[in-house]
């Protein structure tokens, strides 16, 4: 009898030792699920964001090194435009999807053409032309310390 009694308690122990791998399987397939979907969700959302025509963040200027010029939407749609020591503020709106135009001190409703698809914008500054660049989709602003 005393063997019979182990006998039916190393069974039901192997019975729960299989349920428990049964759980602990079905728990690391849950958490491998979660991280795939995770993932996906992160490079769809990476690719479905390429054609923005909203002009906003952060660009430069590979012909004008020292330049940046910053849209922020969230600030009323400033921008801010900085070479060197110059800096101007100003204010943009839209025009097209592709048009944009800047108005402050030094740019008097400049046209500027936008490339959603790329984000870079094209614009004339003392007569050149010239692209600009996104580099970030922030907007950085400098503060000048007075």
């Amino acid at each position: 009898m005393n063997y019979k009694h182990k006998t039916a308690k190393s069974i039901l122990a192997g019975e729960s030792l299989k349920v428990y791998k049964k759980r602990l399987v079905g728990i690391l397939v849950l958490i491998f699920i979660c991280i795939i979907g995770n993932f996906l969700v992160r490079i769809i959302l990476l690719y479905s964001v390429k054609e923005s025509p909203i002009l906003q963040g952060t660009y430069s200027c590979d012909k004008l090194p020292f330049a940046s010029m910053v849209f922020d939407l969230d600030d009323n749609n400033t921008f801010y435009y900085y070479n060197y020591d110059e800096m101007s503020k100003g204010t943009y709106s839209k025009g097209t999807d592709s048009e944009h135009f800047i108005n402050s001190s030094k740019f008097q409703n400049t046209k500027i053409l936008y490339d959603g698809e790329k984000q870079t914008f094209i614009i004339k500054i003392d007569g050149e032309t010239y692209l600009f660049k996104q580099f970030d989709r922030l907007p950085i602003i400098h503060l000048e310390s007075e």
